[in-house]
């Protein structure tokens, strides 16, 4: 959480001094290189107390060098500066975030015990894309809740049918009747 804290205090300048094109272009150019952070070996180098924080900031500067971009390599220099090429992959996912924000384009995913078929996935997320006035993708996700639930994290949304809250509520609603 701290870091995705810090990271959008780099994130917001950038979403107001770029224009869309360039905003992709960082995205993909930091999630390439966020893409190193999975390395064992990569890691060992970005840890070591041996290699000097300017040899670590050219390795990066390095990655980024096709982009031929002032803006990447300074924000490359600024997180070395302040100790901060750790942050890349965070930086990467909350950037990849906020332009998925400002088009208003949202992942979710949809989990239920048993099996849903692309159609239905479809149609609830244009539905909740409607609702909501965004455009949503769902992905289905096999997993033992007794009933469907759907999640938007972005949107901070939660919608679930279960099936044992549903007969609870049915027994409820019959015995009230009677």
């Amino acid at each position: 959480m701290q870091y995705e804290l810090i990271a959008k205090r780099y994130i917001k300048p950038l979403m107001e001094s770029c224009d869309q094109a360039s905003l992709e272009n960082l995205s993909e150019l930091l999630s390439n290189v966020a893409k190193a952070y999975k390395d064992q070996k990569f890691i060992a180098i970005m840890n070591s107390s041996d290699v000097k924080a300017s040899a670590k900031c050219q390795l990066v500067l390095d990655m980024v060098a096709s982009a031929n971009s002032s803006v990447v390599n300074n924000l490359v220099k600024l997180l070395a500066e302040n100790g901060r090429l750790p942050l890349i992959p965070v930086l990467a996912s909350e950037l990849k975030r906020s332009i998925a924000s400002s088009k208003r384009m949202y992942k979710g995913r949809i989990y239920s015990n048993s099996v849903v078929d692309q159609a239905s996935v479809d149609l609830i997320a244009r539905d909740l894309g409607a609702k909501t006035g965004s455009s949503i993708t769902l992905d289905y996700v096999a997993s033992d809740f007794d009933g469907i639930r759907v999640e938007v994290d972005d949107l901070n949304v939660e919608i679930n049918f279960s099936k044992s809250r549903l007969n609870a509520q049915l027994v409820e609603h019959i015995l009230k009747a009677i």
